[in-house]
């Protein structure tokens, strides 16, 4: 069990580099685009979007701790959470073909990730969890680089 628990902490370490280093050189590789800040937004609709990304972080922070006690009861629910939230119209914050692409992969992601964690394989859901935490983490920097809602 400490084996186990060693080769999770290793391969989460290890992980967590190789995304840093990956992030730090598609950083470079990019032309730096002026952010717009996006003060038009109905307050109302803000408000309600929001409360909807508090709801994906909260059911994130369920399959982290589930990851961490490894309880995969805990993955499965939250996993179940994320991907029913990205079938919902309140996710469709853009209609841009590449927002599009960020939105399908994120529910390949969240589908394997419930399979795994229905498999009872912790190995898999901390693998498919790192690839859903990379696709909300590049899908967010579209948006806030690249996209403009009109005034």
């Amino acid at each position: 069990m400490k084996l186990r628990r060693g080769m999770m902490a290793l391969v989460f370490v290890l992980t967590a580099g190789m995304a840093a280093v990956w992030m730090e050189t598609q950083a470079q590789d990019r032309p730096a685009v002026p952010r717009v800040k996006q003060t038009h937004r109905d307050p109302a609709a803000q408000k309600s979007l929001s409360l909807f990304m508090r709801k994906k972080l909260a059911a994130s922070d369920q399959i982290l701790e589930g990851l961490a006690l490894e309880d995969l009861t805990l993955v499965k629910a939250g996993a179940e959470a994320l991907h029913s939230m990205s079938a919902a119209e309140t996710w469709r914050v853009y209609n841009d073909a590449v927002y599009s692409q960020f939105s399908s992969e994120f529910q390949r992601n969240s589908q394997a990730l419930i399979d795994a964690a229905k498999n009872d394989n912790l190995d898999q859901a901390a693998l498919k969890w790192f690839a859903t935490t990379m696709n909300c983490i590049e899908c967010h920097r579209y948006v806030r680089n690249n996209l403009v809602v009109a005034p």
